[in-house]
């Protein structure tokens, strides 16, 4: 089968399209052909070596998690899957025709939703939820400010916050300011005429998408008792016990159900991903150079099968 790995860490010019032998699943595995996998920021992260000490993996190394395709062999353990059917989730190796994977992170496809939306799901998806639903509780009535708004994450996290009746507040600017607009996020700051701080005043919860800076000034526009989280910074203990809140750095947890949750939410409509464009795997370098110099407006599908 193909396959898109790298035999040491560098740049993109490391990933090589190579013909690899084809898997073997164990009892609690199914086999899945890829249709479409999805490109994220963890993927060339990995592929750099920035993540080497969390998430050690051999070499040669097949790159991508985020797949949608379908089931074609099953695991004696497998209970609620069968031959045949469209499913979507995490697996370790997905820029790849054939990924393993194990029922506890991956859930169907809805009827009437592609496999290009589906593997766009995954990770910016969960992310999202987990942030919004778990650790900030939006709730009606409650007003979140996200940083980083019309990203793969935020662009989730504002639909998923909205559909559980939270007011929005978000920061971007050029061309994504009228993309969050056209989301219902009631203010929009362009963070480079504007400071978030002349705006955005006593909200319920910060989600910080971007870090540096931004994360830093972000503890001083939340009420007390309020909520900061973020994905790519470190929390300042002392200065979030000062400002009288509650902050986390949080990872995303892969699991099945928050799958289930997420593609019911896509598929009533009340949350969309919003798509740059889809590429053959073979032009695996060039989806993850897009991603990694920033200017996409959206999420990059590989096309698989």
């Amino acid at each position: 089968m193909k396959a898109i790995r790298i035999h040491q860490f560098g740049d993109a010019g490391t990933l090589k399209l190579e013909d690899i032998p084809a898997l073997a699943i164990s009892d609690d595995q199914m086999l899945i052909l890829v249709h479409d996998a999805g490109v994220n920021p963890i993927d060339w992260k990995i592929r750099q070596g920035y993540v080497k000490q969390s998430t050690p993996n051999p070499f040669p190394l097949t790159i991508g998690q985020d797949f949608a395709g379908e089931v074609t062999d099953l695991g004696t353990a497998i209970q609620h899957f069968r031959k045949g059917d469209r499913v979507f989730g995490f697996a370790h190796g997905a820029y790849a025709e054939y990924v393993a994977a194990p029922e506890s992170t991956v859930a169907t496809i809805p009827a009437s939703m592609d496999y290009a939306t589906a593997a766009a799901l995954p990770t910016a998806g969960l992310t999202a939820l987990q942030a919004i639903r778990d650790f900030i509780h939006a709730a009606p009535g409650m007003t979140i400010l996200i940083h980083g708004a019309a990203g793969g994450v935020g662009s989730f996290a504002i639909q998923i916050a909205k559909a559980f009746g939270a007011n929005v507040i978000g920061t971007a600017t050029g061309d994504d300011v009228g993309y969050l607009n056209s989301l219902g996020v009631t203010d929009v700051i362009d963070y480079t005429r504007e400071r978030f701080e002349d705006k955005a005043r006593n909200v319920d919860g910060v989600l910080d998408l971007v870090g540096g800076d931004t994360l830093t000034r972000s503890y001083a526009v939340i009420k007390k008792g309020g909520l900061l989280v973020t994905t790519v910074g470190q929390i300042d203990e002392a200065r979030a016990k000062q400002a009288g809140i509650h902050a986390a750095h949080i990872a995303m947890n892969k699991n099945a159900a928050d799958l289930v949750e997420l593609a019911s939410m896509v598929a009533n409509g009340s949350v969309k991903p919003r798509m740059a464009q889809s590429m053959p795997l073979s032009d695996a370098k060039k989806a993850q150079e897009l991603s990694q110099n920033g200017g996409l407006h959206g999420k990059v599908i590989l096309k698989v099968a």
